[in-house]
């Protein structure tokens, strides 16, 4: 079938769910990634900060034409302490959110940062004043209840792990706020620049005191890496323009399915049976909060996710 013919027939698709389509497609490139990195780091043996180093300075070169096309001007802020701010969380949540993945399996890892728009919520009630309603406390109750699930404090030792997962989602919290504060005065395309041109330096400094030069080989992995999320953050942009949040929302578990697919191909490690079921509490939870806001908020979906990472540090 030409390209043409497969184009046509996806129009006849309703935009809904192609929306919901490309957040799987979106969410199997990013379980590629995380296991991508797992390998890297768990078997390769290239610490996770020179992974990120290469992750940010791959995606900077990917941007720099973008860049030039654009010209300087794209540069003009009067906000340049809140990028350079976000920058610094989201370089932090990177770290973290690596490391994370050389220390436990990539499906329990995934479980885990699904509770991230938890902390996107209460965050902006505080610091954006937020209306809080019966709905958003419900979601976020049951998110939590399900992160208790997977975590099982008490039952099981909390890992290392585990709280580097749950930094890296408040990090990454936190600079969801200052996009959704930038978004105000600043165009998408800014938020995205000074993003992209601030990490590579930020990530670099940590990579220098662990540095080792990598082989061909793995220089190959750590590109597939940077494809692999570029590809995935694309798709999850085009997704939000498709469909609304609490639609394609429920569809974040499959990062969940292709995370325990791939890491029992690769790894041989597959979730417990809790693990699963906290997920999809979590999953419930988050959706629940996704359509308070589809139906209170305002439609500011398209412009900050496109500036602003879907799972973690990615």
């Amino acid at each position: 079938m030409s390209v043409s013919g497969l184009s046509a027939r996806l129009e006849m698709i309703s935009p809904s769910v192609r929306g919901v389509l490309l957040v799987v497609i979106a969410s199997a490139f990013f379980a590629t990634m995380h296991n991508t990195i797992r390998h890297v780091t768990h078997v390769e043996g290239i610490h996770p900060f020179e992974v990120a180093f290469f992750r940010n300075f791959l995606g900077l070169l990917v941007f720099i034409p973008i860049f030039i096309r654009m010209g300087f001007t794209v540069l003009r802020t009067s906000k340049i302490h809140w990028h350079v701010g976000r920058a610094f969380l989201n370089s932090a949540s990177m770290l973290s959110w690596f490391t994370a993945l050389s220390l436990m399996p990539v499906a329990d890892a995934t479980a885990i940062s699904l509770i991230g728009p938890v902390f996107v919520a209460l965050l902006a009630m505080f610091f954006l004043k937020e209306l809080v309603g019966p709905l958003r406390w419900l979601g976020i109750a049951l998110a939590v209840i399900g992160g208790l699930i997977v975590v099982r404090p008490g039952f099981t030792e909390v890992s290392s792990g585990v709280w580097l997962v749950l930094f890296s989602a408040v990090a990454v919290s936190n600079s969801k706020i200052i996009a959704k504060m930038l978004t105000r005065t600043e165009g998408a395309a800014t938020i995205v620049a000074y993003l992209t041109l601030l990490m590579t330096p930020i990530t670099l400094i940590p990579a220098l005191f662990v540095w080792q030069t990598p082989t061909i080989e793995q220089l190959g992995w750590m590109a597939l890496i940077g494809i692999c999320g570029t590809t995935g953050h694309l798709l999850f942009v085009h997704a939000y323009k498709l469909a609304d949040i609490s639609l394609v929302e429920p569809a974040m578990f499959t990062r969940m399915i292709w995370a325990a697919i791939i890491g029992y191909v690769v790894f041989l490690e597959f979730p417990e049976f809790w693990t699963w079921i906290g997920a999809g509490v979590i999953v419930v939870g988050t959706t629940l909060l996704a359509r308070r806001e589809s139906h209170f908020e305002p439609p500011v979906v398209t412009t900050v996710s496109s500036t602003v990472s879907p799972n973690c540090g990615d």
